[in-house]
């Protein structure tokens, strides 16, 4: 007897509850339709309110949209590992001109650039730009850990060279400063230009 007394007040409770919850989707689909039946629907031909009946549609499928969209929003951001916190990879050079002085066209010289990553995060060189076809560029290696040296070798030739030069080699890096310039310098003397000239 009183087992079927609680299965009847469960029943009952269902009842309501869903009668509760059908009454929700009717009121807010008669506040979304308010304003479309008080102009729309009552000076307009039949015609349009299959149109408009559409474009209620349409609005409640859109209202559902931006409900959705705004649940999965709240996600929470997965967390960071340690080789994702973010750094800063800094050059530091010991010298960035280096001058050869007075050649004779045809010498062949290098230098090597010492640099120190200061940053924080290990330093990447992912390309070079000699500036011509004069000078070439050797680098040890392209990528520096923090508080690491690295070299950077540039061999220059003179060859049909004359005058004072300047060139300039652009290295493009992950660094603070993403290109760096470093620039050689040197006085050709080319008797057979000069004889010419």
């Amino acid at each position: 007897m009183k087992i079927s007394q609680k299965s009847e007040a469960r029943s009952q409770n269902k009842k309501e509850l869903g009668a509760w919850s059908m009454e929700l989707w009717i009121s807010a689909f008669t506040a979304l339709n308010a304003p479309f039946n008080s102009f729309a629907l009552r000076e307009r031909p039949s015609g349009l309110r299959s149109s408009v009946f559409g474009l209620q549609t349409w609005c409640l499928i859109l209202f559902g949209l931006i409900l959705a969209s705004c649940h999965s929003g709240t996600q929470k951001a997965t967390p960071k590992t340690k080789s994702d916190e973010s750094g800063v990879a800094k050059f530091v050079f010991s010298e960035e001109i280096h001058n050869f002085g007075s050649l004779n066209a045809g010498e062949i010289v290098s230098f090597t650039f010492i640099f120190r990553n200061e940053g924080t995060k290990t330093l990447s060189i992912t390309e070079v730009d000699s500036g011509c076809g004069c000078t070439e560029v050797k680098i040890e290696n392209k990528n520096i850990a923090p508080g690491q040296e690295g070299r950077i070798e540039v061999i220059y030739n003179s060859a049909g060279e004359v005058g004072r030069q300047l060139k300039t080699i652009t290295l493009f890096s992950n660094a603070e400063t993403a290109q760096k310039q470093l620039y050689i310098k040197a006085n050709v003397t080319n008797e057979i230009i000069e004889l010419n000239s």
